[in-house]
């Protein structure tokens, strides 16, 4: 049987969208990781969802 999957920056996305309070909690999270291994990529990847979702954000 064949799953139908999102991928996960349009999920991430998506559960933004639907909680912008969850962004801050997100970003924090990204921060806090910034200088591990990957961390900056992750970082980056965080503004990036938050900048996607917030197109959707009231004004």
């Amino acid at each position: 049987m064949i799953k139908s999957t999102r991928p996960h920056d349009e999920v991430v996305v998506k559960l933004l969208q639907n909680d912008p309070s969850f962004a801050d909690e997100y970003l924090a999270g990204a921060l806090d990781e910034a200088n591990q291994p990957g961390g900056r990529e992750a970082l980056l990847a965080g503004l990036r969802h938050i900048a996607e979702a917030r197109k959707a954000w009231p004004p």
